[in-house]
């Protein structure tokens, strides 16, 4: 067959092709042709290809090619697929035919080796024990590809010689290839398919099926014919005179002759071992041995040495004795080394004895042309003594009798006849190789995280306090419960770790941290141990708390609890919500182990850009709906559609972020119906609103609707809806118990569907939580499945379904999280782990992670980290730590350099999509040309009034940021639902800012700030004389926010508005837009929420010299993005301009002084009112109005 011809436009014209195919296509069969080439940097690769045939039938070829390209970049994603799968490196089309290009390294199919002239020594001598293993070890190797596969729920129905790789190294390499699976025919001329045993199943695919073809493939290569495998007259052991029973045992079960109790890929791969080892014990007895040519006698270096050591009783002569010298010599404890004396010497191998090191090379008979070989080494110099230890890289311990000590002149004569019949000395050289000294970058990547994950329990780990109990808890007076008095004590672990931290003593914290609102909001007890170890659960009680008080000079906490505590003087304790953050670490910790296996994520991690493929996806721009986007939009979804593995989607405040996800969700399942996608966010408030678009996209009735699932724990939420996980187990259950499917089952199953159904729906009327604690293993087993075949699962980043998706290897086509720039690095990973196709969506411009800013303080400082969790070890329980973070501290201990190298990874994996999206960017900024894009921003909004959005655009977007046009129409031209009187001859404007006077400057003004915890009772007046003058179009009902930066200044909102009722009476005209059905609301609530009008009291107002002090959260671009972004219609700030304005004078007469957004928005704000879309109205001026 000649060559193919390309020319300089088609996908292979910059391949070069200098040999004829391995295999021809026959698109009769969908079966592509195999074409070796070298790629444009030299390298070998082989061409997977299928010839066009026609219009009708290009159609299903393309979807064949399609579907192989989607299975590759799936596969990618499983842990070990580098390791057992060739991959893809390219993909493409042209008007000759489809391509994928693969990375077949040093390998080829293993059909190449079948019809070669001369074959390796392994496939012709297949009855040798070293052979054999060799065979089954790497028959191994394609089960665990083959049971990968399956773990996937993909049949590969192709297991035959061209779907195998190798080179036949030393080591096994065997690699699989051929998936086309979801189109394959059944191609009944295959190599292997004439010697199939006939079992009347040769066209079904199955699991099973992919066994058999893989036992018949095994049954080649060990020598077992297949006529003599299928005679089950014959015992196991009978059917070839070198294979043992276990091993015709194991083929007859893979080929499904006889019944076994299990058949898939971990008990075949459990029986593999077991046959690689019972031959490998039958080796060492007889021929395996590790062979040394010596060259002894007259002119012998090593005779010498003899001589020497000896103290010359041993003649240069005697041969003999100076072998049975050496033999005694090495009978005791010999090892083999790996020698470098300098550094920049190559290494060398020797073996050492108790007197004498023996220098090793490999074998050459003198008058052969062949290469040395290290199957027999040889040995012509020894020296004195053992080597120093610091020459020693490597070392391997040797059983004296795995070695055979041969003269140099007998090794020459039968080295011909023993090839293949010695363990080869390879082995051991690839045992002796150092360990890596230094950290590759995958370790790296990987210490970076665990680093993350060690710091935030280092931070839980702090508020673990330590606590004196005076007395034991007693009775109540009621009777029903325990009360029980505690007092802070100093532990001088805790405070050096609260010292590491930065943070404040434990016991000011505690009483802190017992007052704060946050914690009160918080569900769950306070819990009591007599162990600080964190994670710790050793008589742990719950408790309430009560209240606080002093008695000699000491404060004093009481609590109630249902349960008395453990008689002990010192005890620990533990927050609300602490549970919780456990949970989450337990998690965090699974993944980082999973991760460790996880190359290919590793490396895109490292460096996004370093692998772009081509998904050829299809996407038709001529479609109606389409054309409807804006321009950002169009771009977005071409860059996402087409782009694997990794995009980045920067949502600015309004630009539709969610509409674009459900249109890309409903084009892939218009594309492909059995797709799987998990959608997650960080929060539940995130997902139940991408959830509730989604419903929308396929609630129209038309088609199947893909299967949905919500995952979240089972708390009796009232927002639960109908596609929780139970909800839809039920569902499905009750169905598949009435269908045919059952009623032509057999009554065993029968009886247990029927019997599950009816036990689920007479729990129909329990509450969630309750209900899940009754549920059987069969229930949940149940539920599990229903998980692993939904089409579309919605859970947050770290939630428990999330992380039983990655225990049982489930893989999705796409992953996609919104609100990664919430989300920290280490939260992202749990669901980046599930697909090789992932989608990020996010603004960094808005709020940031929990925690962050102190987190980036400690990491830009890697001497205080290294304090930090060295201060921690000792503190987080042996529950807790893995292999990973073990490594972490020893590597703390060592006083590694490579640290602060460590602490940088670390801090951009702590803010991961800022750093990545950040960071591509920066590139298109600087490129000179065209690249790829893995990142884009959506740059035109539809939520804002123009107004609005102007000023958001040119805070914190840099005047990117536009308005639709059809929408600024509509908000130019459209009655506005409602009204605001502010008393001035001005119009009602979409931005009204309400001016107080600034307390340093207007003589005889007492108001402002007070503080500490934040508020202003002069903007909580000026807030109610807003909401007085505010009015509804009539029949209307707009939405209505209240929101301010500060906790204590919404609490002081919300009780001056529901003690006015009488005089804003007319709220009741306006929809609560803030959770819970409340009007007022911190920034942090609000976010991904919206209002028609929303009032922002801003607060601070005060005479401080320092910018930073002066303003406090004002300073925070990101949370002040939030607040004015919020807004539709009318936009209404609370706040003292004059003030802001000697914070800009003040700010820019100090070096390095960041005053955050305010300048801008200064002027954002003066542009505004000259355009007339401001209003800027005085305290005094709206209080004479209206109050």
């Amino acid at each position: 067959m000649a060559a193919r011809r390309i020319g300089s436009k088609s996908f292979l014209g910059a391949y070069r092709i200098e040999t004829d195919p391995l295999l021809g296509p026959k698109p009769a069969l969908g079966r592509p042709g195999l074409q070796p080439a070298l790629d444009p940097d030299g390298r070998s690769v082989l061409v997977k290809f299928w010839d066009r045939a026609g219009k009708g039938r290009d159609a299903d070829l393309e979807q064949i090619w399609r579907s192989e390209i989607r299975q590759l970049q799936r596969l990618a994603a499983v842990p070990r697929a580098e390791e057992l799968f060739v991959p893809m490196v390219a993909s493409g089309e042209d008007d000759q035919g489809f391509y994928l290009v693969l990375d077949p390294g040093q390998t080829s199919p293993l059909e190449v080796y079948r019809r070669g002239a001369s074959q390796p020594s392994v496939m012709t001598q297949y009855r040798l024990s070293r052979n054999r293993r060799r065979l089954w070890a790497n028959a191994k190797r394609a089960a665990e590809g083959l049971e990968l596969l399956h773990s996937q729920g993909v049949i590969h129905r192709n297991v035959d010689p061209w779907a195998i790789m190798t080179a036949f190294g030393d080591q096994p390499d065997f690699r699989m290839t051929g998936f086309e699976w979801s189109m394959r025919l059944a191609a009944a001329d295959l190599p292997l398919a004439g010697r199939e045993a006939t079992d009347g199943r040769e066209n079904v695919a199955s699991f099973g099926r992919d066994w058999t073809n893989l036992g018949i493939l095994v049954a080649e290569l060990v020598g077992a014919p297949l006529n003599r495998v299928s005679d089950l007259r014959l015992v196991p052991s009978d059917i070839a005179e070198h294979l043992s029973a276990a091993e015709g045992k194991l083929l007859r079960s893979m080929m499904r002759l006889e019944t076994a109790e299990r058949l898939d890929g971990e008990e075949i791969c459990r029986r593999m071992d077991d046959v690689v080892l019972a031959i490998t014990a039958e080796a060492a007895g007889r021929e395996a041995k590790s062979a040394i040519a010596l060259r002894l006698g007259r002119n012998s270096k090593v005779a010498e040495i003899v001589r020497g050591v000896s103290d010359n009783e041993i003649e240069i002569t005697d041969e003999q004795s100076q072998m049975e010298f050496i033999q005694a010599d090495l009978s005791a404890e010999p090892y083999f080394v790996r020698v470098r004396q300098k550094p920049d010497d190559e290494p060398s191998y020797a073996l050492l004895g108790q007197a004498m090191t023996y220098w090793l090379t490999p074998f050459r008979v003198a008058e052969s042309s062949d290469a040395a070989d290290w199957e027999f080494a040889t040995c012509e110099r020894a020296q004195r003594g053992r080597l120093p230890s610091d020459w020693i890289e490597g070392s391997v311990s040797l059983e004296w009798s795995s070695l055979d000590l041969v003269d140099s002149r007998a090794a020459r004569e039968s080295f011909p006849r023993r090839r293949g019949k010695v363990a080869r000395w390879s082995d051991y050289i690839g045992q002796a190789e150092p360990k890596q000294a230094k950290k590759t970058d995958l370790d790296r990547m990987h210490g970076a995280f665990s680093l993350l994950l060690a710091l935030e329990m280092a931070y839980a780990a702090a508020d673990v306090f330590p606590v004196e109990v005076p007395a034991r808890s007693a009775r109540a007076p009621s009777g029903e419960s325990y009360t029980l008095t505690v007092s802070s004590r100093y532990d001088r672990a805790r405070a050096e770790l609260s010292d590491a931290l930065a943070l404040e003593a434990p016991a000011v914290r505690l009483t802190k941290m017992l007052e704060s609102d946050d914690l009160v909001q918080q569900e769950g007890s306070w819990i009591l141990t007599e162990t600080g170890e964190l994670g710790d659960h050793t008589d742990e009680t719950e408790w309430r708390f009560l209240d606080r008080s002093e008695a000699e000079a000491r404060e004093r906490l009481r609590f109630d609890g249902a349960s008395p505590a453990e008689a002990t003087s010192v005890a620990y304790l533990s927050p609300p919500g602490m549970a919780g953050q456990l949970a989450q670490f337990r998690r965090r910790r699974k993944a980082l182990k999973v991760l460790r296996e996880h190359t290919e994520l590793l490396r895109m991690l490292i460096d996004p850009r370093s692998r772009i493929d081509d998904s050829h996806d299809p996407l038709n721009e001529k479609e109606a709906r389409f054309k409807e986007f804006d321009e950002s939009k169009k771009g977005a979804l071409r860059e996402i559609l087409s782009t694997v593995p990794l995009f980045f989607l920067q949502g600015p405040p309004g630009v539709g972020k969610t509409f674009l996800v459900g249109d890309i969700v409903k084009r892939r399942f218009e594309d492909d119906p059995s797709t799987r996608m998990l959608l997650s966010a960080q929060s539940n408030a995130a997902i139940d609103h991408l959830m509730k678009e989604i419903q929308s996209i396929f609630g129209d009735g038309s088609g199947v609707a893909p299967v949905m699932v919500r995952a979240r724990p089972a708390d009796d939420d009232p927002s639960d809806t109908d596609l929780e996980i139970d909800r839809q187990a039920d569902r499905h259950l009750q169905a598949l118990a009435k269908s045919q499917l059952v009623a032509e089952a057999s009554s065993g199953l029968q009886d247990k569907v029927i019997a599950l159904a009816r036990a689920r729906e007479e729990q129909q009327g329990v509450g969630r939580s309750k209900r899940r604690n009754r549920m059987n293993a069969e229930g949940r087993a149940f539920e599990g499945m229903i998980l692993r075949s939904a089409n579309l699962v919605f859970a947050t980043t770290n939630s428990a379904a999330v992380e039983r998706l990655i225990e049982e290897r489930s893989l999705f086509d796409w992953t996609i999280v919104e609100e990664a720039g919430k989300a920290t690095g280490g939260e992202l990973l749990s669901p980046l782990l599930l697909s090789y196709r992932r989608l990020m969506i996010g603004d960094h411009k808005q709020l940031p992670p929990y925690n962050v800013e102190r987190m980036t303080r400690l990491l830009s400082a890697p001497d205080k980290v290294k304090a930090a969790v060295g201060a921690a070890q000792e503190l987080i329980s042996r529950h807790l730590k893995d292999a990973g973070l073990d490594e972490l501290f020893d590597e703390i201990e060592d006083d590694s350099d490579d640290f602060g190298r460590l602490c940088s990874q670390t801090l951009s994996i702590l803010t991961m999509f800022e750093s990545m999206v950040e960071e591509e960017f920066a590139r298109k900024a600087k490129a000179r040309r065209e690249f790829r894009p893995i990142a884009r921003r959506l740059e035109e909004q539809y939520r804002m009034h123009p107004a609005i959005a102007k000023i958001v655009s040119d805070c914190f977007y840099g005047g990117d940021l536009s308005t639709n046009t059809k929408k600024a129409e509509e908000y130019r031209t459209r009655k506005p639902p409602l009204s605001l009187s502010t008393g001035g001859s001005a119009p009602d404007a979409p931005i009204v800012f309400v001016d107080m006077p600034f307390v340093r400057a207007t003589k005889g003004y007492r108001g402002g700030e007070k503080a500490p915890p934040w508020s202003n009772p002069d903007e909580v007046k000026a807030a109610l004389a807003v909401l007085t003058n505010l009015r509804a179009q009539e029949g209307l009902k707009p939405s209505l926010a209240v929101l301010s930066p500060y906790r204590e200044q919404v609490r002081s909102l919300r009780d001056a508005i529901n003690a006015k009722t009488a005089g804003l009476a007319h709220l009741s005209s306006f929809k609560p837009a803030v959770g819970d059905g409340e009007f007022c609301g911190t920034v942090d609530s609000f976010q991904g929420d919206q209002a028609d009008i929303v009032l922002i009291s801003l607060v601070r107002n005060n005479g401080h010299g320092a910018p930073a002090k002066a303003l406090g959260f004002l300073r925070d671009n990101r949370r002040m993005n939030v607040l004015l972004s919020r807004a539709k219609w009318r936009l209404v700030m609370i706040g003292s301009l004059e003030f802001y304005r000697n914070v800009v004078d003040v700010a820019e007469g100090l070096p390095e002084s960041d005053i955050g957004f305010m300048k801008k928005f200064l002027g954002a704000l003066d542009a505004a009112k000259n355009d007339g879309d401001a209003q800027i109205v005085s305290w005094s001026q709206l209080r004479g109005g209206s109050v």
